[in-house]
């Protein structure tokens, strides 16, 4: 889980995102995006709290994708129960590659049309 202090209100938010281990993986998937850092569109680590402070665009963005692809990876192992992995595998490899906010949108498409939106 992600501490975030909103720079406009001073809110307290939190982001999460559960990965199918049951770990929380919003700070891997923020830090593998260059998410991290002092730029105006990153979270900025506040070294005395050990919390974030972000702008309110910049969390709301993060707090959709991060929703959006941990509701994608359930439906994922989901399917690979119905399905087997490797049919649900080559799906995800044919999709391609789109920008991180289209990415669940363009997976679950791909999904749909494989597997008749099961």
């Amino acid at each position: 889980m992600v501490k975030v202090i909103i720079k406009e209100t001073g809110a307290l938010e939190t982001l999460s995102m559960i990965a199918s281990n049951g770990t929380d993986a919003a700070a891997d998937m923020i830090g593998n995006h260059d998410g991290f850092g002092s730029e105006s569109w990153q979270f900025e680590l506040d070294s005395d709290t050990g919390i974030y402070t972000a702008n309110q665009e910049t969390y709301d963005w993060w707090a959709k994708v991060l929703t959006e692809n941990e509701e994608l990876e359930e439906r994922i192992e989901a399917l690979k129960e119905e399905h087997g992995s490797e049919a649900v595998q080559e799906v995800i490899e044919s999709a391609g590659s789109v920008d991180l906010e289209d990415h669940a949108a363009n997976l679950n498409k791909a999904l749909d049309e494989a597997f008749s939106g099961n």
